[in-house]
Protein backbone atom coordinates (compact mmCIF):
# COMPACT_ATOMS: atom_id res chain seq x y z
CA UNK A 1 0.00 0.00 0.00
CA UNK A 2 1.53 3.40 -1.07
CA UNK A 3 1.34 6.18 1.32
CA UNK A 4 2.77 10.20 1.73
CA UNK A 5 3.28 11.75 4.72
CA UNK A 6 2.60 15.64 5.25
CA UNK A 7 3.80 17.92 8.41
CA UNK A 8 2.29 20.60 9.28
CA UNK A 9 4.22 23.12 11.68
CA UNK A 10 4.87 19.16 13.58
CA UNK A 11 1.44 18.04 13.03
CA UNK A 12 1.81 15.01 10.63
CA UNK A 13 -0.56 13.28 8.61
CA UNK A 14 -0.55 9.49 6.55
CA UNK A 15 -2.19 10.42 3.00
CA UNK A 16 -4.17 7.49 1.59
CA UNK A 17 -6.21 7.69 -1.39
CA UNK A 18 -8.62 5.01 -0.81
CA UNK A 19 -9.47 4.75 -4.14
CA UNK A 20 -5.97 2.57 -4.58
CA UNK A 21 -6.19 0.47 -1.52
CA UNK A 22 -8.61 -2.54 -0.10
CA UNK A 23 -9.73 -1.96 2.62
CA UNK A 24 -11.63 -5.61 3.53
CA UNK A 25 -8.53 -6.45 5.19
CA UNK A 26 -8.26 -4.00 8.00
CA UNK A 27 -11.36 -1.37 8.82
CA UNK A 28 -10.09 2.38 8.69
CA UNK A 29 -9.95 2.17 12.53
CA UNK A 30 -7.28 -0.32 12.41
CA UNK A 31 -5.25 0.42 9.69
CA UNK A 32 -4.96 4.07 11.49
CA UNK A 33 -3.50 2.29 14.71
CA UNK A 34 -1.51 0.40 12.98
CA UNK A 35 -0.06 2.77 10.94
CA UNK A 36 0.15 5.59 13.41
CA UNK A 37 2.21 3.32 16.06
CA UNK A 38 5.66 4.80 16.34
CA UNK A 39 7.09 1.75 17.13
CA UNK A 40 5.24 -1.15 15.22
CA UNK A 41 3.92 1.27 12.04
CA UNK A 42 5.12 4.55 10.73
CA UNK A 43 4.22 6.84 13.52
CA UNK A 44 1.98 10.13 12.25
CA UNK A 45 -0.65 11.92 14.21
CA UNK A 46 -3.54 10.47 12.40
CA UNK A 47 -4.33 9.62 8.43
CA UNK A 48 -6.95 10.83 5.90
CA UNK A 49 -8.34 9.06 3.65
CA UNK A 50 -9.24 10.34 0.37
CA UNK A 51 -10.88 10.08 -2.84
CA UNK A 52 -11.46 11.99 -6.09
CA UNK A 53 -14.80 12.89 -7.37
CA UNK A 54 -14.12 15.45 -10.61
CA UNK A 55 -14.05 18.72 -8.80
CA UNK A 56 -14.51 17.18 -5.66
CA UNK A 57 -12.64 15.55 -2.44
CA UNK A 58 -13.92 13.21 -0.54
CA UNK A 59 -12.52 13.90 3.12
CA UNK A 60 -12.31 11.43 6.17
CA UNK A 61 -9.51 11.99 9.43
CA UNK A 62 -9.29 8.84 11.91
CA UNK A 63 -6.85 10.18 14.86
CA UNK A 64 -3.91 8.29 16.24
CA UNK A 65 -6.51 5.45 18.27
CA UNK A 66 -7.95 5.06 15.61
CA UNK A 67 -11.04 7.34 16.30
CA UNK A 68 -12.76 9.31 13.43
CA UNK A 69 -12.89 13.17 13.81
CA UNK A 70 -14.94 15.58 12.02
CA UNK A 71 -12.12 17.78 10.45
CA UNK A 72 -8.64 18.62 10.72
CA UNK A 73 -7.12 21.89 9.44
CA UNK A 74 -3.95 20.61 9.37
CA UNK A 75 -5.63 17.33 7.91
CA UNK A 76 -7.14 19.24 5.11
CA UNK A 77 -3.54 21.08 4.04
CA UNK A 78 -1.98 17.74 3.98
CA UNK A 79 -4.54 16.36 1.47
CA UNK A 80 -4.65 19.48 -0.50
CA UNK A 81 -0.82 19.96 -0.61
CA UNK A 82 -0.32 16.14 -2.15
CA UNK A 83 -2.85 16.81 -4.24
CA UNK A 84 -1.45 19.67 -5.91
CA UNK A 85 1.54 18.23 -5.72
CA UNK A 86 0.14 15.01 -7.93
CA UNK A 87 -0.98 17.81 -9.84
CA UNK A 88 -4.90 16.60 -9.55
CA UNK A 89 -5.74 20.24 -8.82
CA UNK A 90 -4.02 23.59 -9.72
CA UNK A 91 -5.36 26.45 -7.48
CA UNK A 92 -8.20 25.84 -5.50
CA UNK A 93 -9.74 22.27 -3.94
CA UNK A 94 -13.28 21.56 -2.34
CA UNK A 95 -13.01 18.96 0.48
CA UNK A 96 -16.33 17.07 1.60
CA UNK A 97 -15.82 16.55 5.40
CA UNK A 98 -18.13 15.08 7.62
CA UNK A 99 -18.81 19.09 8.69
CA UNK A 100 -19.54 20.18 4.65
CA UNK A 101 -17.53 21.42 2.32
CA UNK A 102 -14.21 23.01 3.12
CA UNK A 103 -12.25 25.05 0.25
CA UNK A 104 -8.16 25.05 -0.12
CA UNK A 105 -6.25 27.96 -1.93
CA UNK A 106 -3.02 27.79 -2.67
CA UNK A 107 -1.33 30.66 -2.09
CA UNK A 108 2.67 29.52 -2.69
CA UNK A 109 4.64 26.39 -3.61
CA UNK A 110 8.45 25.85 -3.28
CA UNK A 111 9.24 21.71 -4.33
CA UNK A 112 7.42 19.81 -1.82
CA UNK A 113 6.37 22.76 0.24
CA UNK A 114 3.34 24.64 -0.05
CA UNK A 115 1.29 27.82 1.62
CA UNK A 116 -2.12 27.45 1.42
CA UNK A 117 -5.57 28.94 2.83
CA UNK A 118 -7.34 26.91 4.96
CA UNK A 119 -11.23 27.54 5.33
CA UNK A 120 -11.85 26.38 8.71
CA UNK A 121 -15.69 26.97 9.03
CA UNK A 122 -17.74 29.55 11.35
CA UNK A 123 -17.19 29.61 15.24
CA UNK A 124 -20.12 27.43 17.11
CA UNK A 125 -21.25 28.21 20.56
CA UNK A 126 -24.29 26.80 20.73
CA UNK A 127 -23.49 23.39 19.60
CA UNK A 128 -25.25 20.94 22.10
CA UNK A 129 -24.29 17.77 20.38
CA UNK A 130 -20.54 18.83 21.67
CA UNK A 131 -21.57 20.68 24.73
CA UNK A 132 -25.40 19.52 26.11
CA UNK A 133 -24.85 21.54 29.45
CA UNK A 134 -24.45 25.18 27.52
CA UNK A 135 -26.90 27.90 28.58
CA UNK A 136 -28.36 30.57 26.44
CA UNK A 137 -25.38 33.56 26.52
CA UNK A 138 -23.38 31.93 29.00
CA UNK A 139 -19.87 31.82 27.59
CA UNK A 140 -17.55 30.24 30.53
CA UNK A 141 -18.28 27.34 32.34
CA UNK A 142 -16.34 25.68 35.40
CA UNK A 143 -15.01 21.87 35.48
CA UNK A 144 -13.16 20.51 38.97
CA UNK A 145 -12.18 24.03 39.55
CA UNK A 146 -11.02 25.05 35.48
CA UNK A 147 -13.07 28.16 33.92
CA UNK A 148 -12.97 27.03 30.03
CA UNK A 149 -14.86 27.94 26.99
CA UNK A 150 -16.44 25.75 24.68
CA UNK A 151 -16.38 26.05 21.13
CA UNK A 152 -17.23 24.45 17.85
CA UNK A 153 -15.46 25.25 14.42
CA UNK A 154 -16.34 22.01 13.19
CA UNK A 155 -14.83 20.06 15.85
CA UNK A 156 -15.58 20.40 19.70
CA UNK A 157 -13.08 22.55 21.68
CA UNK A 158 -12.55 24.05 25.02
CA UNK A 159 -10.08 27.11 25.51
CA UNK A 160 -8.67 27.75 29.16
CA UNK A 161 -7.09 31.06 29.79
CA UNK A 162 -4.14 30.86 31.97
CA UNK A 163 -2.68 33.53 34.16
CA UNK A 164 0.72 31.68 35.77
CA UNK A 165 2.69 29.26 33.33
CA UNK A 166 1.90 25.44 34.76
CA UNK A 167 4.76 22.32 33.84
CA UNK A 168 3.89 20.72 31.23
CA UNK A 169 3.52 17.50 32.71
CA UNK A 170 0.89 19.41 34.96
CA UNK A 171 -1.30 20.84 31.68
CA UNK A 172 -1.07 16.64 30.33
CA UNK A 173 -2.88 15.81 33.34
CA UNK A 174 -5.36 18.26 33.53
CA UNK A 175 -5.84 17.65 29.52
CA UNK A 176 -6.33 14.16 29.90
CA UNK A 177 -8.73 14.37 32.82
CA UNK A 178 -11.04 17.37 30.46
CA UNK A 179 -10.81 15.46 27.34
CA UNK A 180 -12.40 12.35 28.76
CA UNK A 181 -14.88 14.23 31.54
CA UNK A 182 -17.98 13.02 31.10
CA UNK A 183 -19.88 16.18 30.16
CA UNK A 184 -18.17 16.18 26.29
CA UNK A 185 -19.77 13.38 25.15
CA UNK A 186 -17.96 13.08 21.97
CA UNK A 187 -14.35 13.83 24.22
CA UNK A 188 -12.84 17.95 23.32
CA UNK A 189 -9.77 19.24 22.12
CA UNK A 190 -7.93 21.52 24.54
CA UNK A 191 -6.19 24.75 24.04
CA UNK A 192 -4.61 26.53 27.03
CA UNK A 193 -3.48 30.24 26.67
CA UNK A 194 -0.82 31.61 28.50
CA UNK A 195 -1.54 35.17 28.99
CA UNK A 196 -0.15 37.16 32.60
CA UNK A 197 -2.45 40.18 31.76
CA UNK A 198 -4.90 39.74 29.48
CA UNK A 199 -6.64 42.98 29.50
CA UNK A 200 -3.63 44.67 29.30
CA UNK A 201 -2.37 42.35 26.30
CA UNK A 202 -2.19 43.66 22.62
CA UNK A 203 -2.68 41.00 20.27
CA UNK A 204 -3.37 43.43 17.17
CA UNK A 205 1.14 43.96 17.57
CA UNK A 206 1.56 40.26 17.23
CA UNK A 207 3.32 39.65 20.50
CA UNK A 208 4.27 36.59 21.53
CA UNK A 209 2.07 34.57 23.81
CA UNK A 210 2.00 30.32 24.19
CA UNK A 211 -0.89 28.05 23.36
CA UNK A 212 -0.70 24.33 24.78
CA UNK A 213 -2.26 22.22 21.98
CA UNK A 214 -4.12 18.85 23.12
CA UNK A 215 -5.47 16.73 20.66
CA UNK A 216 -8.65 14.01 21.86
CA UNK A 217 -7.56 10.65 20.24
CA UNK A 218 -3.40 12.30 20.13
CA UNK A 219 -2.50 13.86 22.93
CA UNK A 220 -0.10 17.18 22.83
CA UNK A 221 1.12 18.20 19.48
CA UNK A 222 2.74 21.34 18.25
CA UNK A 223 -0.02 23.24 16.45
CA UNK A 224 -3.52 22.60 15.82
CA UNK A 225 -5.16 24.35 12.86
CA UNK A 226 -8.68 23.96 14.18
CA UNK A 227 -7.18 24.82 18.00
CA UNK A 228 -5.63 27.60 16.70
CA UNK A 229 -9.31 28.76 15.14
CA UNK A 230 -10.75 27.97 18.45
CA UNK A 231 -8.41 30.38 20.27
CA UNK A 232 -9.33 32.61 18.10
CA UNK A 233 -13.18 32.39 18.04
CA UNK A 234 -12.86 33.16 22.07
CA UNK A 235 -10.36 35.58 21.67
CA UNK A 236 -12.94 37.77 19.08
CA UNK A 237 -15.59 36.58 21.47
CA UNK A 238 -14.48 38.37 24.33
CA UNK A 239 -13.33 41.13 22.03
CA UNK A 240 -9.97 41.35 22.96
CA UNK A 241 -9.39 41.02 19.10
CA UNK A 242 -10.21 42.26 15.93
CA UNK A 243 -10.43 39.94 12.62
CA UNK A 244 -7.00 38.97 12.44
CA UNK A 245 -4.93 36.71 15.25
CA UNK A 246 -1.01 35.68 14.64
CA UNK A 247 0.35 32.35 16.55
CA UNK A 248 3.90 32.02 17.16
CA UNK A 249 4.91 28.66 17.38
CA UNK A 250 8.67 26.97 16.92
CA UNK A 251 8.34 26.75 13.15
CA UNK A 252 6.30 29.77 12.14
CA UNK A 253 3.80 32.46 12.42
CA UNK A 254 0.36 30.97 12.18
CA UNK A 255 -2.59 33.73 10.65
CA UNK A 256 -5.91 33.53 11.27
CA UNK A 257 -8.74 35.91 9.92
CA UNK A 258 -12.35 36.07 9.88
CA UNK A 259 -13.83 36.88 6.15
CA UNK A 260 -17.57 35.48 6.18
CA UNK A 261 -15.42 32.27 7.68
CA UNK A 262 -12.24 31.67 9.28
CA UNK A 263 -9.36 30.74 7.39
CA UNK A 264 -5.70 30.27 8.57
CA UNK A 265 -2.64 30.56 6.68
CA UNK A 266 -0.72 26.82 6.58
CA UNK A 267 2.42 25.86 5.49
CA UNK A 268 2.68 22.08 5.11
CA UNK A 269 5.46 19.89 3.61
CA UNK A 270 5.23 16.37 1.78
CA UNK A 271 7.96 14.96 3.57
CA UNK A 272 8.12 11.37 2.25
CA UNK A 273 6.20 8.80 -0.26
CA UNK A 274 5.95 5.40 1.45
CA UNK A 275 4.99 1.48 1.09
CA UNK A 276 3.14 -0.70 3.89
CA UNK A 277 4.22 -4.03 3.67
CA UNK A 278 1.89 -5.09 6.41
CA UNK A 279 -1.55 -4.42 4.27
Amino acid sequence: MIFYKTVSSGNDFFQINVSQINLKKFSKKILTKKLCSNHFGAGADGVIYYKIHNKLVDFEIFNKDGTEAELSGNGMAGCSSLLFYLNHFKKNIILNTKVGKRKITLLAKHKNQFRLEVEIGEPDFENKTFFPFLKKNKLDYMYDKIKFYPVSVGNPHIVVILKDNLLEKKLMTISKKLENAAIFPQKTNIEFILIPDIKGFDFEKDEDFKVFFYERGVGKTILSSTGSCAVFSVLHKLKLIHNKLTINTPFDKIKIYYKKNIYIENITKIVYKGTYLDF
